[in-house]
């Protein structure tokens, strides 16, 4: 009752604020704090994620699964083999020399990974 009650005020609240329901959030168990995605540990331009793409595209190297994480914070399995960025992506963009990656089956999305702690850095698609 109470979700319901929580999720009927979040849709009006969303149709009075420009009438799309996209932003609406379903609400959790209020005995459970929510808790917020990790912020990226790497801010890129999309000049630089252009030259990261370009530059590990066509890499021949074995692509992880689909099922492989993507999403900012979350720990990348040790099962999942990291990759130095090539030369000149790092020559080109300084601050990701000192993170990996991994390209995704599927969708290509090549994700940038922090080596300290294999969390997912960002993703580039």
């Amino acid at each position: 009752m109470r979700k319901r009650l929580y999720f009927a005020r979040s849709c009006l609240v969303a149709a009075f604020y420009g009438g799309s329901l996209q932003y609406v959030v379903l609400a959790q168990d209020q005995d459970k704090p929510a808790v917020a995605p990790l912020p990226r540990t790497i801010n890129l331009t999309q000049e630089q994620r252009y030259i990261i793409k370009e530059n590990v595209k066509d890499l021949p190297l074995p692509k992880a699964p689909s099922s492989a994480p993507e999403t900012i914070g979350d720990i990348v399995p040790e099962d999942i083999k990291l990759y130095s960025l090539p030369p000149l992506a790092v020559n080109k963009v300084a601050q990701a020399r000192s993170h990996l990656f991994f390209v995704k089956e599927g969708n290509n999305a090549i994700v940038l990974v922090s080596p300290n702690d294999r969390r997912v850095a960002d993703v580039i698609h």
